[in-house]
């Protein structure tokens, strides 16, 4: 069964000799500042796309940079800035042209620190714990307020109500006061939970890119930039400048027509649920429908593998098609999370949770010499001479951050079997969205609706949620909203790509740490910098604005005021989202050719395609006639055309984003 799983997902457009040479070269002191600083920009402009008055995001787009797509815009936009001053300067000053390992560091330290900068990361972390504090929640959050330490975040209302109201300035001496404790707490938190993810990565890469050549479809882009340097090889082909073309033509008519409502454009965005909902009975549990696609879009999909394509579609469309059959024999509500058949919710849960048992089962020998060498006596220095760090190094690594991020939980008032529990749902279901990551790399990778709140509450009950419990649980939504920042995803994809380009592992391993800190903390920096001059109540709304807390609190007031024992209902529909999920690995398994993918079913019972299920099928259709009647070379002539669509959809919305910053400013 396990093969359906790990099956090499796309091969790699090219060779990995192609790095020209580069050897080792890479880490380098002007390539570790130049990626410094691109991880502290990438944190401030994403943060700033929250900041709608700080003319810096006019109501006309969804930028600078746009952090819930998996392929960060910002860290690839700044790659092709320093692509296109690299590409001259090979030419006409080769001993000043950056080399492609220097371009892999460059490219991942912005990836790493952008992906725990992103909107469902860390910045969502301040405004979920300030919002019990603000006066107008004063009488409803009496019994929240009562369990949330004061090292976590400050309580004061003369520190608080400015943060939502602005008009002040975070460096005053008694607002940085009172933050200076949460925030170097919260650093510790984060450092081990960075760490963690590190050292999962070190014990998992050499299998799942050398013995399973995942092919890492979402980052074949920035990888061709960096073991080229430039624009070179298939970047400089006539297809790659169509592709370009095509995308900058379709996103500039887009952005034009906001400007000038005469301007044609291509609507790349629809909202069907209004429409749907006016639907007879039981036609109305279609809704919500909202579809998005793009140049981006089509071009990661080129090199998603054909079966989970089609996966991915296939069950969008069968979940609808329950939903509508829940709706007519009265077992469903209605909305986004509606209540009732076909508990798609808890089908999720079931079935990432046999994604991850198939994974860790293939890995089970492997890992467990580790621990038992790690705490033993012993060594496999031999066995990891070239990963980022001793495979000893990261099992103890890892052993002491989970052992702190548990301590870290019950100290703020959660009990430990809770704690054990959470953080051990948190870790399977990291592992294996890095594992999808990396062998699908949809465009957005949204595990909504598939948190492990949710889990623990259906499964256990939350009856064993105490006061202190129900709130921490609570307040991590911070972490697990929708996780699509995935920022053990990009820690394992930036070793991708540094591998392509020739970098040393071992040499780049420690700097994957440097980058997850320094996006980290500039962004909890910036966002207090923000919210202090702005004030929150005035930034973009949507999930952005207060991080979806009333919602969050509600739930956490309904664990405390009328606890539940487990629901047999919804731990029989995990368990049937699991069975079906083992039954097509194990269809796959026996069955070569079986069309159907298990991480396409999982995908789509848990928010990961509802979006973009119709690029899915379109792009099975398109990817499936050119191996058809092409084959292999015709799938690599075509790699150039869709490497600039996706580059073309990611950096011109980006360029007119600042555009349109710099009309709005002087206007």
């Amino acid at each position: 069964m396990s093969s359906s799983v790990t099956r090499a997902a796309t091969p790699t457009p090219a060779d990995a000799s192609s790095a020209g040479g580069s050897g080792p070269i890479g880490v380098t002191g002007r390539a570790l500042l130049l990626g410094l600083l691109g991880a502290v920009q990438i944190a401030l402009l994403q943060v700033m796309t929250k900041v709608r008055p700080m003319l810096v995001v006019p109501p006309w787009t969804s930028g600078p940079y746009p952090s819930w797509y998996s392929l960060l815009p910002g860290a690839v936009f700044y790659l092709f800035l320093i692509a296109l001053v690299n590409t001259p300067l090979r030419r006409f000053r080769p001993r000043w042209a950056l080399l492609p390992g220097e371009m892999a560091v460059i490219f991942g330290m912005t990836t790493i620190a952008g992906a725990i900068a992103a909107m469902d990361e860390t910045l969502l972390l301040f405004p979920l714990h300030l919002f019990p504090f603000r006066g107008a929640q004063f009488e409803e959050t009496v019994e929240i307020r009562r369990h949330i330490p004061t090292w976590m975040v400050p309580q004061s209302p003369s520190i608080v109500e400015p943060y939502y109201l602005g008009n002040r300035s975070f460096l005053s001496p008694e607002i940085l006061s009172a933050w200076v404790v949460p925030l170097l707490c919260w650093l510790a938190y984060l450092l081990a939970l960075g760490t963690t993810m590190w050292s999962w990565n070190v014990l998992l890469r050499r299998r799942w890119m050398d013995n399973d050549r995942l092919g890492f479809p979402n980052v074949q882009l920035p990888m061709e930039i960096c073991r080229n340097a430039g624009f070179d090889g298939p970047l400089r082909e006539r297809a790659f400048f169509l592709g370009f073309g095509i995308a900058a033509a379709i996103e500039s008519a887009q952005a034009l027509h906001e400007l000038v409502p005469n301007v044609p454009f291509v609507p790349l965005h629809a909202n069907f649920s209004g429409v749907l909902s006016g639907m007879p009975h039981p036609w109305n549990a279609l809704a919500p429908v909202e579809l998005t696609w793009s140049a981006l879009h089509v071009g990661l999909c080129y090199f998603i593998p054909t079966d989970i394509l089609l996966s991915g579609g296939v069950f969008q469309v069968f979940r609808k098609g329950l939903e509508v059959f829940g709706r007519l024999m009265g077992w469903r509500e209605l909305g986004w999370d509606a209540a009732g058949f076909p508990q798609a919710r808890s089908q999720a849960a079931g079935a990432w949770l046999v994604l991850f048992i198939v994974l860790i089962r293939a890995e089970w020998g492997h890992l467990r010499g580790v621990f038992r060498d790690a705490f033993g006596g012993t060594s496999e220095r031999n066995a990891d001479g070239e990963e980022p760090g001793s495979y000893r190094m990261a099992a103890r690594l890892l052993v002491a951050g989970t052992v702190f991020l548990i301590l870290f939980s019950v100290a703020g008032g959660m009990s430990p079997l809770i704690a054990i529990l959470y953080y051990a749902l948190f870790q399977m279901l990291n592992i294996t969205a890095t594992r999808v990551y990396c062998q699908v790399g949809p465009p957005t990778l949204e595990l909504y609706f598939l948190d492990p709140q949710s889990t623990l509450a259906s499964v256990f009950g939350s009856r064993l949620f105490d006061h202190g419990s129900a709130t921490h649980l609570g307040l991590l939504y911070w972490l697990s909203r929708t996780n699509s920042g995935h920022p053990m995803a990009h820690q394992m994809s930036a070793l991708y790509v540094a591998r392509e380009s020739g970098l040393s592992l071992r040499r780049f391993g420690k700097w994957i740490l440097v980058a997850f800190m320094a996006g980290a903390a500039a962004a909890l920096l910036f966002q207090l910098h923000f919210a202090y001059a702005v004030g929150e109540d005035q930034w973009r709304e949507g999930g952005w604005r207060e991080a979806g807390a009333p919602g969050l609190f509600n739930r956490v007031r309904e664990w405390m005021e009328t606890p539940r024992g487990p629901d047999p209902l919804k731990i029989g529909f995990m368990a049937l989202g699991g069975a079906i999920t083992a039954g097509l690995a194990t269809a796959q398994h026996f069955f070569p050719g079986f069309p159907l993918h298990p991480i396409g079913f999982a995908l789509a019972m848990c928010f990961g395609v509802e979006y973009t299920w119709p690029t899915f099928l379109l792009m099975w259709m398109v990817k499936s006639m050119i191996l058809r009647y092409g084959g292999g070379p015709a799938y690599r002539r075509g790699i150039p055309f869709f490497l600039g669509l996706t580059l073309g959809g990611l950096v011109v919305p980006v360029l007119w984003n600042f555009v349109a910053a710099l009309l709005d400013t002087i206007s």
